[in-house]
């Protein structure tokens, strides 16, 4: 395949498209003359006359018309492809999957920070609370609460969290505190499963809280999809709800939630940053992996100052 030389293309799209040599010579920045010639050069690669020449008029020929219509075009493709690979190269996005509930209370206040670091990665947030699974799902790496033991995955310790029952204002004025965890008594609790019994004896639910001979705990569940969900459902006066303290530290503040009971919740599990294992380095993945280790220090020492 024998093309025409480049800078021929080149002037005869910008001359084509502008109607005026001398606007396309001030657009490619060269002479006029060199424009000129260019397009002379085109017509003898092509043995065509592309223009229409006369004392009083520059104006295209009919073969110059069909051609600039595939030039004007192809070059506007190239350039568009060409920005595309451009900002690819300097613009570059991490996917993570993340809890909801983590990713708008907890990360997303904290990515600024990234930013300021790292300005040419952009973290994309899969706010699921489906597990990645890797396998052409586009998920880059994942925040995982367990036991650290996720298999065929690398993992990586981020932070503990403790749980508190919180309520609304007006249900605490309505029902009272709840003063004895393991004795709930007439309060609503609302609760939210994490997908399998060992992951549920990890997170902390009202069934380990409560004491083992107590009766009343079925009636007087509200069961809800996750902890989000159940710490709305709590705003909302609907019940008491086991939240970890990520999540509801700033709506405490603000003062639409209060400790229903302020006594802290141990729960055995973590977050943790979990990758596939077997995949070609990523540095970039790899930066963001050890700025949310320094996130999540620095944030563990909150928890224990506070």
């Amino acid at each position: 395949m024998k093309l025409p030389p480049m800078n021929a293309l080149r002037a005869f799209e910008a001359v084509s498209r502008l109607g005026s040599v001398s606007k396309a010579a001030e657009e490619l920045c060269v002479s006029q003359g060199a424009v000129s010639q260019q397009l002379r050069n085109l017509e003898d690669h092509l043995g065509r006359e592309m223009f229409i020449r006369t004392p009083n008029s520059f104006t295209l020929s009919e073969d110059g018309e069909e051609f600039a219509e595939v030039v004007q075009q192809s070059l506007g493709e190239i350039a568009l492809a060409a920005g595309k690979v451009k900002r690819e190269k300097t613009q570059r996005t991490l996917t993570i999957s993340i809890y909801s509930g983590l990713a708008d209370k907890w990360l997303m206040p904290r990515l600024g920070d990234f930013y300021g670091l790292y300005p040419d990665v952009t973290i994309a947030l899969d706010k699921s609370s489906k597990n990645a699974t890797f396998k052409n799902d586009g998920i880059d790496a994942a925040i995982r609460f367990g036991d650290g033991t996720f298999e065929d995955l690398q993992s990586v310790y981020l932070f503990t969290t403790e749980k508190f029952a919180v309520a609304s204002p007006d249900y605490i004025t309505e029902y009272g505190n709840l003063d004895d965890l393991a004795n709930p008594k007439q309060h609503r609790l609302i609760d939210c499963p994490h997908g399998s019994k060992d992951l549920d004896a990890l997170c902390g639910r009202w069934e380990h809280v409560v004491a083992s001979d107590y009766t009343d705990l079925e009636e007087q569940l509200i069961i809800l999809p996750d902890d989000h969900q159940a710490l709305n459902a709590a705003i909302q006066g609907r019940g008491v709800a086991l939240t970890p303290n990520y999540l509801m530290e700033d709506d405490v503040e603000a003062g639409i939630i209060v400790y229903a009971n302020n006594q802290p919740i141990s729960i055995p599990g973590s977050y943790y940053f979990v990758s596939p294992t077997g995949v070609r380095p990523n540095n970039d993945l790899d930066a963001f992996r050890d700025w949310l280790v320094e996130v999540s220090g620095k944030f563990r020492t909150e928890e224990n100052i506070s």
